[in-house]
């Protein structure tokens, strides 16, 4: 792990910066609702209130288990 942050450091990427930015807050409307909660989801993963991101996608996603 320690290897991948100093490669990003090499880079000059701000790992803030990259957390913070995130995806998209607003949707165009044809994006289906579950799109929107699988966004969510991943907010929460950066912040850290969830551990498995995967799971939780699967969870939310049509057809998912």
């Amino acid at each position: 792990m320690m290897e991948l942050l100093d490669a990003v450091t090499a880079l000059g990427i701000d790992l803030a910066n990259v957390a913070q930015a995130g995806p998209p807050t607003d949707l165009p409307a044809p994006v289906p609702d579950f799109v929107s909660e699988i966004l969510g989801s991943v907010r929460s993963f950066l912040d850290g209130g969830i551990e498995k991101l995967g799971s939780t996608v699967s969870d939310l996603t049509p057809g998912g288990s």
